[in-house]
């Protein structure tokens, strides 16, 4: 079993050899570990780790929580595989087959977000799903995406979410967490460039035929 496990922590030395130590007692075996932020003297960091079942999962978190210092920001199952590139086989996907360029991005951006559901939104004349990925909810309430830009919003009794536009549309790309912590800057950021690659190698199909 894949973890995510997003902890806030203590920016000073000695804080994160804590925490790793702690991970392991705990039987977790780490992956791959990701700062998101340092502010105001506490770090936020991100470690993709490995468990063999739920009463290690169990283990690990209870070790977190007594840890001094340590601040537990979320523990969610994940299935992109650390230190794999897995963007880069996406695009190669997409550039393989561009006229199902969108479509596949949506259909793969749950896995490499560690995320639920993703669509594709249209946002004029009014918003509204073209695109959705396999988990996502029939009765999909969607928030106010206009003014078109990268976003990171949460619906009141609902999902998390990561928004970008494809530049140049009135299309969005949504990528919804629902048992999970919200999206990072650091996460919208890499939405944001993978959207613009892929938009990049559709249009460019477009043109050319």
């Amino acid at each position: 079993m894949l973890l995510r496990v997003r902890v806030s922590l203590p920016d000073r030395p000695g804080a994160l050899g804590a925490v790793t130590r702690t991970l392991g007692a705990g039987g977790a075996d780490i992956l791959q570990v990701t700062v998101l932020e340092s502010v105001a003297g506490r770090a936020l960091d991100e470690f993709t780790v490995s468990v063999a079942n739920s009463a290690v999962r169990g283990r690990v978190s209870a070790g977190l929580e007594a840890a001094p210092g340590v601040r537990i920001e979320g523990i969610w199952e994940t299935v992109e595989p650390p230190g794999a590139f897995p963007d880069l086989g996406v695009l190669s996907q997409v550039a393989t087959n561009p006229s199902r360029g969108l479509a596949t991005l949506v259909d793969a951006a749950p896995a490499l977000f560690s995320a639920e559901w993703a669509a594709l939104v249209e946002t004029d004349p009014e918003p509204r799903v073209t695109t959705a990925s396999w988990q996502a909810p029939d009765d999909m309430v969607l928030p106010e995406l206009t003014p078109l830009r990268p976003r990171i919003l949460s619906v009141p009794g609902g999902p998390h979410l990561a928004v970008t536009p494809f530049d140049g549309t009135s299309t969005a790309l949504l990528v919804a967490r629902v048992e999970a912590p919200p999206f990072h800057d650091v996460e919208l950021t890499r939405l944001t460039v993978l959207a613009d690659i892929v938009g990049a190698i559709v249009g460019r199909a477009v043109v050319s035929g």
